[in-house]
């Protein structure tokens, strides 16, 4: 029988390791191998939505492996994003991201458990779509100079519909108020519908609202609209300025949705998950899809995503601090 000295041990030890690090390796990497849970703060049937179920039918098809897409709505989508920040950081609970959940909320509500810069890891951002400003058919202005010139000469009488305290909706509506230095009524709503249905019948005067939801009563002639947000004109509505054209040059902004799971996770699943978002956001029907919402891609790496976002937190707490918004 063959004896094993300390030295064969030792060499018999590196060689058994050796074989086994390719296995190591590779288990590291092999993920996903199970479902994923992608959690979308919103009802179904919204913007958030459909991008969301456009993103996880394609990472399931990239990834391998099934992507389950869970709708969890409450408290202007913070109910979920707080879930999703106190899970596992395994890469297998992620949730799709935007400017209400991960930047306005924690500003505006100080139930908010969560800071979307420390207790999230921002895998990338997806799209972002213009809102737009919709005047009622009866209101008697048909410019953003008209309304601003409106209001100046009547403060706080015109009935501004706003979708959700800190909304994006919101949010635009406090930009034009200090940019043009103007008061409105604001009477909030429970989403983008009841808001536009009051609009359309003139119990409220102004609306803004995702381009998306939108484009179509524009086209059939129940709203107009007097200005896009974004930094050029809509193709769907070519003959609508932009607020720069209108005169409000700081009346920029955009509805965008990220990719998000908990802090902490690991950076080659990270890694992993971005690829396959810069994949689907190249493929020409998913921009495709994204041009008949009025949305574009925002390609980009995991640190640029971090960046954009910590950077609307920083926009909007001034906007917020300024107005003196808080949810009560």
């Amino acid at each position: 029988m063959q004896k094993f000295t300390p030295g064969r041990r030792v060499v018999l030890t590196v060689a058994i390791a050796a074989a086994l690090a390719p296995l190591a390796a590779a288990a590291q990497t092999a993920y996903p191998t199970k479902p994923i849970t992608l959690v979308i703060p919103f009802p179904p049937g919204g913007q958030t939505d459909a991008i969301g179920r456009l993103v996880g039918d394609r990472l399931s098809k990239r990834l391998g492996q099934p992507v389950v897409v869970e709708n969890k709505p409450g408290v202007n989508g913070s109910l979920a994003s707080d879930l999703v920040a106190r899970a596992k950081p395994d890469g297998y609970t992620l949730v799709i991201g935007g400017p209400g959940t991960h930047a306005i909320n924690q500003l505006v509500n100080s139930n908010v458990r969560y800071d979307t810069r420390k207790d999230f890891t921002h895998i990338a951002m997806l799209t972002r779509g213009p809102m737009l400003l919709l005047a009622s058919p009866t209101l008697k202005a048909n410019s953003v100079a008209e309304v601003v010139a409106l209001s100046k000469a009547k403060p706080d009488s015109l009935n501004m519909a706003l979708t959700g305290i800190g909304s994006s909706s919101h949010m635009t509506t406090e930009l034009l108020k200090q940019s043009a230095g103007v008061g409105f009524n604001n009477v909030p709503y429970k989403g983008d519908v009841p808001a536009m249905t009051d609009v359309i019948g003139g119990q409220a005067d102004l609306l803004f609202v995702p381009a998306t939801s939108a484009i179509p009563f524009v086209q059939g002639g129940k709203l107009r609209a007097l200005a896009v947000t974004g930094d050029r004109r809509l193709a769907a509505l070519p003959d609508v300025p932009t607020m720069p054209e209108a005169g409000q040059p700081r009346v920029i902004n955009y509805s965008w949705t990220s990719l998000a799971g908990p802090a902490g996770m690991p950076p080659d699943i990270v890694k992993k998950l971005n690829d396959a978002c810069q994949a689907i956001l190249a493929e020409p029907d998913f921009a495709a899809r994204l041009a008949s919402m009025s949305n574009e891609a925002t390609p980009g790496v995991p640190e640029q995503a971090m960046g954009f976002i910590s950077a609307e937190v920083a926009r909007w707490s001034d906007v917020v601090k300024k107005a003196n918004i808080q949810v009560q």
